[in-house]
């Protein structure tokens, strides 16, 4: 299925008449999280719902624009509900996002990868994703995966591992010299 909008770089215009729209549950937990942890947070959502976010700004409407300034040298979390998906992933991608996670299944990213690809993004920038966004914690509800994706942030933000810490800090080492 086609998606139901119609865009350009930095606009799109979402025909709300052929598609059910709600703000996706893990967008709202991951604004939570990331707001908690003191990231500025953008959401652009078409469907927005008053108070659904914890956010600096919320661009919403059936047409908007989202500048480059608004991707630069940000982290990009694309959860779509795959109404404006290519879009938003080209945006991050042409934008200058500093990383971009996005919410999808490799079978829906199949698809829009090849989309990207005929659009001029290279194979190289599509390396680039993190697709499925988060790490893997088994989660399981929209709370819990939008933990794991914010986990995978702050992991990329502070130049970590992401390894238990009981391993980095060598606790067994540790035991063994008692």
């Amino acid at each position: 299925m086609e998606e139901p909008v119609v865009c350009d770089r930095d606009s799109v215009r979402v025909d709300m008449s052929k598609c059910k729209g709600k703000s996706l549950g893990v967008a709202t937990h991951v604004a939570h999280f990331a707001k908690d942890l003191g990231f500025k947070v953008t959401v652009v959502d078409p469907f927005y719902e008053e108070g659904a976010y914890e956010a600096d700004e919320v661009i919403a409407g059936s047409a908007f624009t989202v500048p480059d300034d608004v991707v630069k040298d940000s982290y990009s979390v694309v959860a779509t509900r795959h109404v404006y998906d290519t879009w938003a992933i080209m945006k991050s991608l042409t934008g200058g996002a500093k990383h971009t996670w996005v919410v999808m299944s490799l079978r829906r990213a199949k698809v829009i990868m090849g989309r990207l690809l005929q659009a001029g993004i290279t194979k190289d920038q599509l390396r680039e994703l993190r697709i499925p966004a988060g790490l893997d914690l088994g989660a399981s509800t929209e709370r819990e995966i939008a933990f794991s994706i914010i986990a995978e942030v702050l992991m990329v933000d502070r130049s970590a591992t992401g390894l238990p810490l009981s391993q980095t800090k060598s606790f067994a080492e540790m035991v063994d010299k008692l």
